[in-house]
């Protein structure tokens, strides 16, 4: 995180009295994004039998989803930094669902995300279209200079939205984030779903289960909950966004090639939607 942001936000945090738990000092000097949120939020282990169920799930996933993601080209053999599963912090934590990608190539779903799709009989598959998704905008180094910019105030936003209890906060940083980042978030959102799709496909997963996980994600208020997400969260779960994925899903299966989609064409199709929904 940039140093200069974060001492701003410090008094805030010490005027709390939230400032250990938050960031310990050695995250804070080494301005690692992911040990703070890790540090805030916990990472789930295996000592339990939920945490080591859990995280063999999303290994599995993850190795299987990896090697889809290389299949789709002959030269990149692209490999993780690492998953994990945030929680076990708070239980307030625990039941944020979301799942985001640092640039550096770790990724990260949370134990509310998890707890979520345990009783879908395409749990595994919905959970690949989550973590296909996040893959592809570390694989294809989707805007990092944008992600680094956008992911102080996304942060900042989880530490205070954290300590003060109020959304208000979160979501003001997520949309500040949202903002910053905007001029690409279509056009890679986009290609992030495609990848997905392709990578399941490849996977050998369902990718009709991706259609149910943004409906899953759409009834757990996915377009409010920013304040986790940094660069993920500057992507609304828009109908828009679920449409197309159909489109895309009716594609791979009728063995067409998914057409890519510049920012402007993608502006256009959502004009172009929403007057029809209007209509």
């Amino acid at each position: 995180m940039n140093r200069r942001f974060l001492l701003r936000c410090l008094p805030v945090l010490m005027a709390l009295g939230l400032c250990a738990p938050v960031a310990p000092a050695a995250a804070q000097r080494s301005g690692d994004v992911g040990a703070q949120i890790e540090q805030e939020y916990g990472v789930v282990d295996d000592r339990s039998r939920e945490g080591s169920r859990l995280n063999a799930q999303l290994d599995e996933v993850v190795e299987r989803i990896v090697q889809g993601v290389n299949v789709q080209s002959n030269s990149r053999q692209f490999r993780l930094r690492s998953a994990k599963i945030l929680g076990g912090r708070s239980e307030k934590h625990d039941k944020v669902v979301n799942a985001f990608a640092l640039p550096d190539g770790r990724i990260y779903v949370t134990l509310g995300l998890m707890r979520l799709i345990q009783n879908s009989q395409y749990r595994d598959d919905e959970l690949a279209f989550v973590v296909g998704h996040e893959v592809t905008h570390v694989a294809e180094n989707h805007s990092a200079s944008q992600m680094k910019k956008s992911m102080p105030i996304s942060i900042a936003a989880l530490l205070l939205g954290a300590a003060t209890r109020n959304k208000a906060i979160g979501q003001i940083g997520g949309l500040g984030a949202q903002a910053y980042a905007a001029k690409f978030s279509r056009q890679d959102e986009y290609a992030s779903d495609k990848g997905g799709l392709l990578a399941m496909y490849h996977a050998r997963y369902n990718p009709e289960a991706a259609i149910t996980m943004l409906r899953r994600l759409q009834q757990q208020g996915g377009e409010q909950n920013k304040l986790v997400t940094g660069w993920f969260g500057s992507h609304p779960l828009t109908d828009n966004r679920v449409e197309r994925v159909k489109e895309m899903i009716d594609e791979l299966q009728s063995s067409r090639d998914i057409r890519n989609r510049s920012e402007n064409e993608l502006e256009r199709d959502d004009r172009s939607r929403r007057r029809n929904r209007n209509r």
